[in-house]
C-alpha cells in the first residue's frame, strides 16, 4: 500500500515532477529545499521513505541523516540518496550512514518510482528473527577471507562463465560477501540485494534481465554502477530450513543459464553449506577446548 515519501532537494522543478508522479500513485509526499526544511518535514510527517539530495543549502544531506539518528520514530524511515554528478557516490561511506539506495542525478520521475519501487518489493521470510539467530550461530559474519570459500566462489563462476560469482549472507539490514569475484564492495544494504529474494526460494532463482524486471529495473546496481543484467543464485539452507544467503553469479548481459550450469550452482551451494557446518563443528571443538 502506498506510504508517506519526503523528498528533500534543492531543484524545485525536480521536487514538482517527482511529487506528481509519485501522488498520481497514491503517495503521501512532502517536499523541503534545504536541509533546515528537511528535518522539520522528517519530524512531522515521519515517512517510510526519504529520497534526500546530499548537497543541500543550510544543512547538507549528511547533517540531515545525523539528526534522523536522533529521532527513534525516524529508524524505520528508508534512505534513499540521490547524488548529484558533482558529488559522486561513494557505496561505503554511504552505506555507513544507513543509505537503503541511491539515484544517480539527473533522474526522471520514472526512475524515482523504479527505485521506490524496488525499495518496496524486498522480501522478509517467515520466523526472520530465528533465521537471523541461525544465521548467527555459524560466526561467519564479518570473518577473514578463506581460500575455501573463495575456491568455491571462483569455481561458480567458472561453471556460469560469469564475470561476477560471490557467497552472501543476508543479515537483518545488509547483504554480506564472504567471497567475492569481481565486485569491490564488503556489503550492501539488504534492499539492494538480489540474493535477499534467492534466499525465498528453494531451487535457483535466475533473473534473465534485471533491467526488465520490476523488482530490479530501479536497482543502482542495475541502472548504474556495475550495471547487473543477470544473475543467477542458489540459497544456502542451514540444516534447520533456515536461509543464510547463497551462492550466485551476475553478468552484464542478459542471459540464462544451462540446465547443467544450474544443477552445478545448486551443487556447488550445496558444497558451501558443507563447509560452513564443518567450520562450524570445528570453532564450537576449538571453543570446548580452550573451556577446558
Amino acid at each position: 500500500m502506498p506510504g508517506k515519501i519526503a523528498l528533500i532537494d534543492f531543484d524545485e522543478t525536480l521536487l514538482s515532477s517527482s511529487r506528481i508522479a509519485l501522488e498520481a500513485l497514491g503517495y503521501e509526499v512532502g517536499t523541503a529545499t534545504d536541509g533546515i526544511a528537511g528535518v522539520q518535514l522528517l519530524e512531522q510527517m515521519r515517512p517510510e521513505i526519504v529520497v534526500l539530495e546530499l548537497v543541500l543549502p543550510k544543512l547538507h544531506g549528511l547533517q540531515v541523516r545525523a539528526a534522523m539518528r536522533k529521532h527513534p520514530e525516524l529508524n524505520k524511515t528508508k534512505v534513499i540518496v540521490a547524488a548529484s554528478p558533482t558529488f559522486p557516490i561513494d557505496f561505503r561511506k554511504a552505506r555507513e550512514y544507513g543509505a537503503a539506495s541511491f539515484l544517480n542525478k539527473p533522474y526522471t520521475p520514472p526512475d524515482l518510482v523504479r527505485a521506490i519501487t524496488a525499495l518496496e518489493s524486498v522480501p522478509v521470510p517467515d520466523h526472520e528473527a530465528q533465521r537471523i539467530a541461525t544465521l548467527k550461530s555459524y560466526e561467519i559474519l564479518d570473518t577473514l577471507p578463506e581460500k575455501a570459500f573463495d575456491d568455491l566462489a571462483r569455481l561458480a563462476a567458472i561453471i556460469c562463465e560469469t564475470q561476477g560469482a560471490f557467497i552472501t549472507f543476508i543479515d537483518s539490514d545488509r547483504q554480506w560477501y564472504k567471497s567475492k569475484i569481481g565486485f569491490v564492495v564488503n556489503e550492501i544494504p539488504r534492499e539492494l540485494s538480489f540474493c535477499s529474494h534467492a534466499i525465498m526460494h528453494d531451487e535457483v532463482m535466475i533473473v534473465e534481465d534485471a533491467s526488465k524486471d520490476d523488482r530490479f529495473a530501479g536497482n543502482p546496481l542495475v541502472a548504474s554502477g556495475p550495471q547487473v543484467r543477470f544473475y543467477a543464485g542458489s540459497p544456502l539452507r542451514a540444516p534447520t530450513g533456515d536461509a543464510l544467503g547463497s551462492v550466485c553469479v551476475i553478468g552484464q548481459e542478459p542471459r540464462t543459464l544451462t540446465p547443467h550450469q544450474k544443477e552445478a550452482l545448486k551443487l556447488v551451494a550445496n558444497q558451501v553449506q558443507i563447509l560452513l557446518e564443518w567450520r562450524r563443528y570445528t570453532n564450537k571443538g576449538k571453543a570446548v577446548a580452550t573451556a577446558s
